[in-house]
């Protein structure tokens, strides 16, 4: 196999919203779209999709050893206390599979393995300016640092157009 059999594509939409008060963002929807070779277990190519897609929203949103790291004494213990989103935040995620099988890779699949996770975490910071014009460029996005970013900037002032 050369390298370039290996590279897989992916673009992805994510639609939410921003409390301008509180700087809550609740993800409402994901649309995506990944080039993946050929899908040898289509069903299972999508959960895989799916489920990355949720473990990007969790390290955009949610996910954090900080201020903690590398002393765990204050951190979370176990996953009843470390933030995560639960079974109440999925959201549609609306997943399109394009088979281009390579070449010269085993069965001409590639797989999505962790590249499903990535695209999820530009998507939602963007996501995030479009709707208030603030810009995150440390993650997790979370509440506090979207309201002081509106307040810094004199309040919400969204970029897009609401549809």
């Amino acid at each position: 196999m050369s390298p370039v059999t290996c590279f897989a594509h992916a673009a992805l939409i994510v639609d939410l919203e921003v409390d301008d008060e509180t700087g809550e963002v609740e993800v409402k929807e994901i649309n995506s779209a990944y080039e993946v070779g050929r899908a040898l277990n289509p069903k299972l190519v999508e959960q895989q999709l799916i489920g990355g897609a949720w473990m990007g929203v969790s390290h955009a949103l949610y996910e954090t050893t900080e201020p903690y790291y590398p002393d765990r004494r204050e951190g979370p213990e176990d996953f009843n206390t470390y933030l995560m989103p639960g079974p109440g935040e999925i959201v549609p995620h609306n997943v399109a599979v394009l088979e281009r099988p390579a070449q010269d890779a085993p069965y001409g699949g590639k797989g999505p393995g962790e590249m499903c996770a990535n695209p999820v975490l530009p998507a939602i910071a963007n996501a995030v300016y479009n709707a208030v014009g603030v810009r995150v460029d440390a993650l997790p996005i979370t509440p506090e640092k979207v309201l002081r970013g509106i307040k810094a900037q004199g309040g919400a002032q969204p970029k897009g157009v609401p549809h």
